[in-house]
């Protein structure tokens, strides 16, 4: 395996974890949104159509209340920074991976640069390198030619997995405020 094909692979990585980071700061900030406006529709409704529930009101204020301490958490978490700082580390290898394959160079300067980009920013985790193992594989159209690995069968099922545990998630998050509507009706 040479340094230019692990340059190419992490910054294929380093561009997945941007793309995991930007997804995660639009759908936490769509369910602040979603959930603020359900909680004070909630809230309108029990204080203007149904009076008589003693614990629904009271409920949904603390509801209320939950969303603005997530949406403080959520904003120290900082997605659209580190994606940011992830950008620019995925940009400086192209550069890289481009000084590597166009002229002859030192492996050891090479190595250093290649260390030195690495930590100016936060590492992607071993799903993010899976998933752009995986959709690199299925966006080729030789695979087994044009790439110098292939993902096993244990990735696509990690694949597969976060795939589906991601939606099962969010589906869940959306729905949380019909299913706690639903549960103080009844």
């Amino acid at each position: 395996m040479a340094l230019s094909d692990n340059i190419w692979w992490t910054r294929k990585a380093r561009i997945q974890t941007e793309t995991r980071l930007l997804s995660n700061a639009f759908q936490t900030q769509l369910l602040l949104l979603w959930y603020s406006f359900c909680s004070v529709a909630a809230s309108i409704y029990y204080l203007k159509f149904n009076t008589q529930s003693d614990y629904a009101g009271v409920a949904w204020v603390i509801f209320s209340v939950l969303v603005l301490c997530i949406s403080g958490f959520i904003n120290g978490l900082r997605f659209k920074e580190s994606a940011a700082l992830i950008k620019e580390s995925y940009e400086q290898l192209h550069g890289l991976y481009q000084k590597s394959k166009s002229e002859p160079n030192d492996p050891i300067l090479l190595t250093k640069e290649y260390e030195s980009i690495l930590n100016g920013s936060e590492n992607h985790t071993d799903r993010d390198y899976n998933m752009a193992l995986c959709i690199t594989w299925l966006s080729t159209k030789n695979p087994d030619k044009a790439l110098d690995r292939s993902p096993t069968k244990y990735i696509w099922l990690l694949f597969l997995t976060y795939w589906v545990r991601r939606i099962i998630l969010l589906g869940g998050l959306y729905l949380l405020p019909f299913m706690i509507f639903t549960f103080m009706e009844q």
